[in-house]
């Protein structure tokens, strides 16, 4: 109980004493009369923000200890009214707190830094996917460009169409007569090498029956008288 007495008149007297270091409000005008404004920039929101913003107001209100004494007071409080109480489970709970503060202080950057590169890994596929999709769209758009251009097109196209058809029509029909002209030229010659063969048979067929006639018209006399008539010739054309 006179613990309890001592710790309610030290925080009266603490709080006698914030209500004496409060400053007036000439004070705080004349203050920031001098001290510049500074810009204040909006951040996005972070771990422990909500004790930032608690711990300034109470800055701003009480001084630069206001926050700290208020803190203290309570833990105080909670201590002398038996709220929480100091056994070995608070004690391993201040430990365990400590220690995964001091985890979070160390490993928060690393992780963070990892899920960021991962998430960044994550974002530069679906960019990529992406960009591959538009890169296939716009590929798209300048092929039914260029066939817009052909269906413009299409009546030149289509007259260019008929002369080449035209073109094959008659390379077809020249093709055909040439292979006409070929073939009866193939059939006249083959009808003249016939004659002429047939002709050559019959003069060879001609001459060889006068000769055989002319042979069997020859007697042996006068085969005689021939070959002395011959030898006669001879004797008279040699030298004398």
């Amino acid at each position: 109980m006179i613990s309890r007495l001592r710790l309610a008149t030290r925080i009266g007297g603490a709080a006698r004493l914030l209500a004496h270091a409060k400053p007036s409000v000439p004070a705080t005008t004349r203050l920031m009369c001098q001290v510049p404004a500074q810009q204040t920039e909006d951040k996005p929101h972070e771990f422990g923000q909500f004790y930032r913003d608690v711990s300034s107001s109470l800055k701003e209100k009480t001084g630069e200890t206001g926050h700290k004494l208020l803190a203290g007071g309570f833990l105080t409080y909670i201590l002398s009214k038996e709220i929480l109480i100091l056994h070995d489970e608070t004690l391993l709970a201040v430990v365990m707190f400590g220690t995964m503060y001091v985890v979070y202080l160390y490993t928060s950057q690393p992780i963070a830094s990892f899920l960021d590169s991962y998430s960044q890994g994550i974002l530069d596929k679906f960019n990529e996917f992406k960009e591959a999709r538009m890169q296939f769209f716009i590929d798209n758009i300048k092929e039914a460009k260029e066939f817009e251009h052909f269906i413009s097109a299409r009546t030149d196209i289509v007259e260019i169409l008929r002369e080449n058809n035209a073109m094959a029509l008659e390379l077809e029909y020249r093709n055909r007569l040439h292979e006409v002209a070929r073939q009866v030229k193939k059939r006249l010659d083959y009808q003249a090498e016939i004659e002429a063969f047939q002709r050559r048979n019959a003069q060879q067929h001609i001459v060889d029956w006068v000769e055989k006639e002319v042979v069997k018209s020859i007697s042996p006399q006068l085969e005689k008288e021939s070959v002395s008539q011959c030898i006669r010739d001879l004797k008279a054309m040699a030298p004398a």
